[in-house]
């Protein structure tokens, strides 16, 4: 079973699992399946805006499909999280991707 099908069967058992969403955005995102991550992350950002993660690999996925305007808003969203939660090292990851992009 490939990893992809083994976490849409893990999310069969639970849909709002954050981490098995965003390891299946991951996987769509190696394998160049861009929307399908897209969405995911999507989704994940409006359902669960507090799980940081999705920030730093979503921005990468919207630099990587040329929307640097919105992984912009995206790094800038996450470092305002990370700052709340005082997650200094993930904020300064963002920071960081943040100043890739001038």
């Amino acid at each position: 079973m490939s990893k992809i099908a083994e976490l849409i069967e893990f999310l069969k058992d639970d849909p709002n699992d954050n981490f098995i969403r965003y390891a299946l955005a991951l996987e769509y995102t190696k394998i160049e399946e861009f929307e399908k991550a897209k969405n995911i992350f999507d989704k994940l950002i409006l359902e669960a805006p507090n799980y940081l993660p999705t920030y730093y690999q979503y921005g990468n996925l919207l630099v990587e499909i040329g929307q640097s305007n919105l992984a912009e808003e995206i790094y800038k969203k996450g470092i305002e999280i990370a700052d709340s939660q005082l997650k200094i090292k993930t904020k300064q990851e963002l920071e960081q991707a943040l100043f890739l992009l001038d």
